[in-house]
């Protein structure tokens, strides 16, 4: 009589969310860090929204209503959290997307001076630019055993971005066909093209934009303390010496670092660096 074997119960793996795969793909992060920056997020959401409770109880003098503000605010709080690596993918992605066109050049300079394809990029990647940094880890993964296909496959997979698809793209034609740098060179042109007009572009929104910041941070604090003064003779409008204080010293200088962070955000990256 022969004797079965125990079977060896095997826990079934829990299905990651919606959000989890989401954030997987669009971050680059593995499952397991997926749900330690979840773990981490829910925290933090919990500690904010318990802070928001309090507040909120205190200013409405209503639990019940500054419970469900404060649901809210854990919502809002934890989704936000979980979009963090996200957000420094594509800044990260956006980074490096600035500096190829002159990668590119300076890669097919390297291969008309005779350099064979992996010295050239080895040569390239020692430059300080985010770019080099980032075809430095193609680098290594060349070094651990990939093929250079696979390793600029992977940064496609990574990146999420058509301009660097499409750079790699040239990349494997020059390495499979030989040093033909026509293809590669007018489309570094282009990129160049593209930043020279992104530059006009943004040099005709900042005449609008500084307009914008003289009337918020000069015009219309004038007009305030005007209107404060004529309000006060004629209309009867009442404002404390507490409220014209809060109102100077902390919401206009809001206002202008709001309109600061537009520009900021409307600026090119290459124009920032540059």
């Amino acid at each position: 009589m022969t004797l079965k074997k125990p079977v060896k119960k095997t826990r079934t793996q829990k299905k990651s969310s919606f959000l989890e795969k989401k954030i997987s793909k669009k971050a680059d992060l593995r499952k397991k860090d997926v749900v330690k920056l979840k773990a981490n997020s829910l925290k933090m959401s919990v500690f904010i929204s318990l802070f928001a409770l309090l507040a909120l109880e205190l200013f409405l003098k209503n639990l019940l209503l500054a419970a469900g503000y404060s649901i809210i605010v854990l919502a809002i709080v934890f989704v936000v959290l979980m979009q963090v690596p996200v957000i420094r993918m594509k800044k990260r992605v956006k980074r490096m997307e600035n500096d190829l066109a002159y990668f590119l050049l300076d890669f097919i300079m390297e291969l008309k001076v005779g350099k064979d394809f992996l010295s050239a990029l080895r040569k390239i990647c020692t430059d300080e630019n985010f770019a080099a940094k980032e075809y430095a880890l193609v680098i290594n993964d060349i070094d651990k055993g990939s093929s250079i296909v696979e390793a600029l496959r992977k940064m496609n997979t990574i990146m999420q971005s058509t301009i660097v698809r499409r750079v790699n793209s040239n990349l494997m034609t020059l390495y499979l066909h030989g040093n033909r740098t026509d293809s590669a060179k007018r489309f570094a042109d282009e990129l160049l093209l593209k930043q020279r007009i992104e530059s006009k572009e943004f040099s005709g929104k900042m005449v609008v934009f500084a307009l914008v910041f003289i009337a918020v941070s000069a015009i219309v604090p004038a007009m305030f303390a005007s209107f404060i003064l004529i309000g006060s003779y004629f209309m009867k409008i009442q404002f404390t010496a507490l409220q014209v204080f809060v109102i100077i010293v902390i919401v206009f200088p809001m206002i202008d670092a709001m309109v600061l962070m537009l520009i900021n955000s409307k600026t090119p990256l290459f124009l920032k660096q540059g």
